[in-house]
Formats: C-alpha cells, structure tokens, sequence
C-alpha cells in the first residue's frame, strides 16, 4: 500500500477538464431554468363548415405577434399522402391564454395530417413551436 506522500502527483489536465465540465453542466441547468418564460401550445384542429380551427394556447405576459402557418396532407394511404394546396400563412397575436387560428380550406372525407408552425412575426422569424396533428373528416 502506497503512503500519503508516495503517491503520484493530480494531473493539472484532469483537474482543468473536471472543472469545465461541472462549469458547463452548470449553465446548462441555468439555461433550462430561465429559458423561454413563454409557452405555446395547439389543440387538434377541429375542420367546421369549410374552415380549420386551432385553439393555440400561449402563456406568455406580454401579447407576441406570430405567424401561423398549416401545411396539410391527406393521408391517401398508409405509406402515401397528397398536399392540398401550399402553405398557408396567417398573422396573428397571441395573448395570455388561448387565440382562436382559423384557416378556410375545403377538406373533402378522409384522414389528413395537419402540420402547424409558429414563428415570431420578425425580420429574422425564429420558430417556437411545431405540431403535428392527425385529423379524421367523416
């Protein structure tokens, strides 16, 4: 057995490396506590009368200016899907709680995957939030 003053030295570079890590794991921790402050959210989309309906939730203090946009395609069959139309794009302004998004499309029967975007309406967009729902029309 090796005596307290026989043993070899601490490498500088372990110890350097070491504390980066825990430096890093650090600010990571920081970053997930106070990132965001602002939550969106969208509800299934509900098809009525020629128009898609989204409830999007938003949990933010201060009203935020967004872009909504709906790429949609019908579900032809379990390995093939057609897009109705191109992108469609509307503006809105989300506030605490929930905005009503409408996008008047003309859906025929079937089954369609509904994917949704949410930018901030910017020079710049950066997007907050994705979704993809599935929707069945009888």
């Amino acid at each position: 057995m090796k005596d307290f003053l026989d043993r070899d030295p601490v490498n500088p570079r372990s110890v350097l490396i070491g504390g980066l890590v825990v430096l890093l794991a650090g600010l990571i921790i920081i970053l997930l506590l106070f990132s965001g402050g602002a939550g969106v959210d969208a509800d299934t989309p509900v098809y009525d009368d020629g128009v898609l309906k989204t409830t999007i939730s938003y949990s933010g203090d201060e009203p935020q200016k967004v872009w909504v946009q709906y790429n949609i395609f019908r579900q032809d069959n379990l390995i093939s899907s057609t897009q109705i139309g191109s992108t469609f794009s509307f503006v809105e302004t989300l506030t605490n709680g929930n905005t009503l998004s409408e996008c008047p499309v003309e859906l025929d029967a079937g089954e369609y995957k509904i994917f949704i975007y949410i930018s901030t309406y910017a020079e710049n967009p950066k997007r907050l939030a994705g979704f993809i729902r599935t929707i069945q029309i009888a």
